[in-house]
């Protein structure tokens, strides 16, 4: 197995290096510090699994993710590793394209077992953000069940910026109808601003920028 480590955290980065390379699975593992490197250097021999954090200087985490699944072959396994663990970024970073999501507080020996997941086929999700991950999907489908599609669509709109007006002329209602659903999605999401409704919305995936 040929495991590569992007992380600006050098003291990491070679800490993991030097556990890896004691499995008896592994054959390699490289460390870089950003993204470009990784490409400029490995674009022609991607590793089997690459193990990257989101917060990188240059090319973001995010921004290599989609270059590795636009131009890099899909057999190579990604597993994002990160002090960022909400819901959102979670689930944003397995849309476009993640293995695996790890918390940097992650112990090794679930690090490692996320290593032979992942090289398998299947997906992994440390253990501290899958209870977090599971209830958000049940309160997301929840949401979602009490809006009518019409509601759903006005929603879509306005945390696309969207006007009232706007979204009227859009959809062939009058402006009285579409205040009227944006109202009833607020009541039913317990917001009371525009503002803490797009937010709710990305917070529990109802809208993806």
């Amino acid at each position: 197995m040929n495991i590569v480590l992007v992380d600006e955290q050098l003291l990491l980065a070679d800490a993991l290096q030097s556990l890896l390379r004691m499995l008896p699975e592994v054959q390699a593992v490289e460390t870089y510090i950003d993204g470009k490197h990784f490409l400029s250097e490995r674009s022609t021999t991607p590793p089997d699994i690459l193990v990257m954090d989101l917060a990188l200087n240059g090319l973001n985490g995010l921004e290599l993710l989609d270059v590795c699944r636009s131009t890099l072959p899909r057999e190579m396994k990604v597993i994002v590793l990160s002090t960022v663990t909400d819901v959102q970024t979670i689930k944003h970073t397995v849309r476009r394209g993640a293995n695996g999501f790890l918390s940097k507080s992650t112990p090794f020996e679930e690090f490692k077992e996320s290593i032979f997941q992942v090289a398998l086929g299947k997906q992994y999700i440390s253990r501290g953000i899958r209870d977090s991950l599971i209830n958000s999907v049940f309160t997301e489908e929840e949401v979602v069940m009490h809006l009518s599609p019409r509601e759903k669509e006005v929603l879509q709109k306005v945390c696309g910026g969207h006007t009232i007006k706007e979204i009227a002329y859009e959809l062939k209602l009058s402006a009285h109808t579409v205040q009227y659903y944006h109202r009833s999605v607020m009541d039913k999401l317990k917001v009371r601003r525009t503002t803490d409704l797009i937010v709710y919305a990305m917070q529990h995936g109802l809208y993806i920028p």
